[in-house]
């Protein structure tokens, strides 16, 4: 196709060319070499202009095509880098799985071993003993008066021996009419049971009358590609001395004392102005926000907790409430029942601080639960669940037939995120990609609504 363009062009220039020599032959009675001339020169500049353009033509074909190939190159490049990352981390894990695959086999042999060199040593002394007994019956019995080395000697010292003669049967055993019962012990103190901590349970409610409970965020990010997906709502403290308290300090005591529902009341309120912030910069992201089990059967709080939510449905899909495994295992029919009207509204829920995987995934999933968070650490590290009835390394593919998520939580090192890019982890949540940081202040202004403030108090 070319090569008949290139022809037809060639053509038209010896064409244009014979019709100038023509015209300066006859129109303008030119003489003939003049004209034959002219006709030439206009064709040569004809075809050099052609050449220029279609050399300058080729010039750009090959630079887009250079700049294609370096492309390609880089692409290359970047896929041999993280070939090279798994290798590495490969190389550094395989040694280490492989000796805590090793370790209990070699040790489980020891102790085999050593109960075998017991059982062995057993049946030794057994055979001895036998043997002696055998002896015992076989052997004559000896006369009195030759006394042995340890009869001559306490009649060395004075000591005649026991005379029997006169000897009485002993008398009967006295038993008495009522036996004693033994002193039972004091019951034991559960880890619940435990005395409060007035001290902070005051600093609780100081920071609730003096506005010090702050809202931190942390990302959940998409894996392999580290973007931003979500958010987890985190609650801190600040005491007197603007010291920040972590959640795993005071909640226990916030549980006991019942300030739990106030604490979410005012991290509800505070999640939907983040929401909104989002929204108004055309941002999609979700937010994580943890809820407490006795908020869930607050009959004072949860109603007013409810009409809010309605007021704000249009955030159910972005919106996300956590509990903790342990809250999930203890919860009842009113727990239940609270999970159901928020499920109803379209909110979904989280489940956290996973220690075993003896869960019932079918009934959490109708439930309205769509994520679980497992620590890095215990799906690739050496903290393992001994409870569990399934492989860390399987569960990604397990949650997905219930329409679930696994979410990968503190994340620290890259060796980590090989290793849960091997297990097909999707969503993860660490310090290597974002500590948890405060939100400014002037996003959050203004107090939740009187209804749930009254409800809350």
């Amino acid at each position: 196709m070319a090569r008949a363009t290139t022809i037809f062009i060639f053509l038209c220039m010896g064409v244009i060319a014979a019709s100038v020599s023509a015209i300066m032959l006859f129109q303008f009675a030119r003489p003939a070499g003049e004209a034959f001339s002219l006709g030439l020169a206009i064709l040569c500049a004809m075809v050099v202009v052609h050449l220029v353009f279609t050399r300058q033509r080729d010039r750009s074909d090959v630079s887009a095509r250079v700049a294609e190939l370096e492309e390609r190159v880089l692409e290359v490049d970047q896929d041999v880098g993280n070939l090279e990352g798994r290798l590495t981390g490969m190389e550094t894990n395989l040694p280490r799985r492989t000796r805590e695959e090793i370790d209990p086999l070699f040790a489980e042999v020891e102790v085999l071993g050593s109960l075998i060199k017991q059982m062995a040593e057993a049946m030794a002394g057994m055979e001895d003993r036998i043997d002696e007994q055998d002896q015992r019956l076989v052997a004559p019995p000896q006369p009195r008066e030759r006394l042995g080395h340890y009869e001559e000697a306490p009649r060395a010292l004075g000591y005649s021996g026991i005379d029997r003669t006169n000897e009485q049967a002993p008398p009967p055993p006295r038993v008495d009419p009522e036996p004693r019962r033994a002193p039972q012990p004091p019951p034991a103190v559960g880890p619940r049971e435990t005395p409060p901590d007035l001290a902070l349970r005051r600093t609780i409610q100081e920071a609730l009358d003096n506005n010090r409970v702050d809202l931190f965020l942390q990302p959940l990010v998409t894996l392999p590609q580290r973007q931003v997906r979500d958010y987890e709502a985190l609650t801190r403290i600040r005491d007197h001395n603007e010291v920040y308290l972590e959640p795993v300090d005071f909640i226990e005591e916030a549980t006991r004392a019942g300030m739990m529902p106030a604490i979410d009341n005012l991290m509800l309120f505070r999640a939907i102005q983040v929401l909104r912030r989002l929204t108004n910069r055309n941002r999609r992201s979700g937010l994580f926000v943890n809820l407490s089990s006795q908020t869930l059967v607050d009959e004072k709080f949860f109603p007013g907790f409810l009409d809010f939510l309605r007021a704000n449905d249009g955030f159910s899909d972005q919106l996300t409430f956590e509990f903790s495994q342990r809250d999930v295992s203890e919860m009842g029919a009113l727990e239940h029942e609270s999970l159901a009207a928020l499920a109803d509204l379209g909110f979904r829920f989280s489940i956290d601080r996973v220690t075993n995987l003896r869960l019932d995934f079918k009934a959490l999933s109708d439930r309205g639960f769509r994520y679980v968070k497992l620590h890095a650490g215990r799906l690739v590290g050496a903290e393992r669940m001994p409870d569990s009835h399934i492989h860390p390394a399987d569960l990604g593919d397990l949650l997905r037939r219930f329409a679930m998520e696994l979410i990968v939580d503190h994340i620290e090192t890259e060796a980590q995120v090989l290793e849960v890019l091997d297990l097909d982890a999707r969503i993860g949540q660490g310090y290597l990609f974002s500590p948890p940081r405060p939100v400014r202040p002037e996003v959050l202004q203004g107090r939740p609504p009187k209804a749930m403030r009254r409800a809350a108090e």
